[in-house]
């Protein structure tokens, strides 16, 4: 026994050394490892900053060449999907189509890309809506806030100015226009966030909330802003899943709209775009829409009510572009719809004041889907283009009778003419 106690110490000993090593060593490691570098702190603004890591994609990429807005003539501006998060800006120059201005890279999707005069200057801007997502609340839950970046002329890539944080949104803000919604001869922002509409206005130093539509159970999907009634005022008109309808309504003062008119339905389908186009020639606007109905139709407003006049064939899958413009070059629109699906292809229709119906005129092939098209006169020579949108930008132009392909620019992708 007394041996036994003898050796109780110096086990207790033994084991003491070993635990103190063991840790020793572990720490040894650890020192040699050093800690794991700390994730690059970005704030995603579209400038690089003091502050930011290298590592960040505002300061990952080369500036671009100073913005030259075409103030009294046309371009197209692009936003893109969750690929590069830019803004691009096209032009016809010398001849040809170039890409000539892109904005650094957003931390959210652009396609609610748009360009007017936003702050009512006589100038043009290139606007995106991208949400800007942050840290609150309890660990790893993130929350996205929309925010209005706004490019004027010389901009190499960084916003000229941007809004505070808008509000929360889930899904980010899918549309945009630039626009005189309230009739009072200055422009507004309208946006489409999920399942309703948001208006703000430039104050002079920032943006002002105007306007939040009500909510619906389905997803808006896109805006115009016109007279669609004809009355002399403009309406702002949204397309919206399920009804297989544009919903229409009136500016009534106060920074509200409402009375909201709801088109005669087509059917249980998704209206992917609804926009407000003179297409008979009659010097009055119609609504002519699209979606997973796959085919054009056209509603006019006839003894207080948007009649549906026109509903095209099956063009073979889903018509989410559609716009109208004078492609033709004879001083009346034609109007362009888009296929996305079995068949991907842009046509053109064409008011017959005769059989008072349209007619399909021209058409082409397209190497993938639509997700928007607009009209506009590009190259000044009195004939509209047709620009359309989605894994990048295609330019069409109707030549002695025939849609002929001329241009291609692989980035971008939602887009307007402006």
């Amino acid at each position: 026994m007394k041996n036994i106690r003898k050796f109780k110490p110096i086990i207790f000993v033994i084991i003491v050394s070993v635990f103190l090593v063991f840790i020793g060593f572990n720490f040894a490691q650890s020192q040699g490892k050093g800690k794991p570098p700390k994730k690059p702190k970005c704030n995603y603004n579209g400038i690089c900053e003091k502050g930011e890591n290298s590592d960040c994609p505002d300061c990952q990429q080369e500036p671009s060449p100073p913005l030259q807005i075409e103030h009294d003539n046309l371009q197209i501006v692009s936003g893109s999907g969750i690929s590069d998060k830019k803004v691009y800006q096209v032009k016809y120059l010398n001849e040809n189509y170039s890409n000539t201005w892109y904005s650094n890279v957003h931390q959210g999707n652009t396609s609610a890309t748009s360009i007017g005069d936003l702050d009512n200057d006589g100038l043009k801007e290139i606007v995106t809506v991208v949400n800007a997502k942050m840290s609150t609340g309890p660990p790893k839950q993130r929350y996205s806030y929309k925010k209005i970046f706004v490019y004027e002329d010389g901009s190499t890539g960084e916003p000229s100015y941007s809004s505070h944080d808008l509000g929360y949104t889930l899904n980010g803000v899918r549309d945009s226009i630039i626009a005189d919604a309230d009739n009072d001869g200055l422009n507004e922002i309208v946006l489409v966030v999920n399942d309703h509409i948001e208006i703000y206005e430039w104050d002079g130093s920032g943006f002002s909330h105007l306007w939040t539509g009500p909510s619906y159970d389905e997803f808006v999907w896109s805006v115009d802003v016109g007279d669609a009634d004809n009355d002399g005022s403009n309406e702002v008109v949204i397309a919206m899943f399920r009804i297989g309808s544009a919903i229409v309504y009136d500016y009534l003062g106060d920074n509200t709209w409402g009375n909201p008119v709801i088109t005669e339905s087509i059917g249980s389908y998704n209206i992917d775009q609804a926009k407000i186009r003179d297409v008979d020639g009659d010097g009055f606007n119609e609504i002519i829409g699209g979606g997973t109905s796959n085919r054009l139709n056209i509603w006019k407003y006839i003894d207080g009510y948007y009649a549906n006049v026109f509903l095209s064939e099956d063009l073979g899958g889903y018509t989410q572009g559609v716009d109208a413009g004078d492609v033709d070059g004879d001083g009346f629109n034609e109007v362009i719809a888009g296929s996305s699906g079995e068949i991907d292809m842009v046509y053109v229709f064409k008011y017959n004041e005769n059989l008072d119906t349209y007619g399909m005129i021209a058409w082409a092939s397209l190497n993938s889907g639509v997700a928007v098209l607009a009209t506009g006169d590009l190259d000044n020579d009195n004939a509209d283009e047709i620009a359309v949108g989605s894994s990048g930008i295609s330019v069409f132009k109707l030549i002695n009778g025939i849609l002929e392909f001329i241009y291609n620019f692989s980035e971008g992708g939602y887009l307007e003419i402006g």
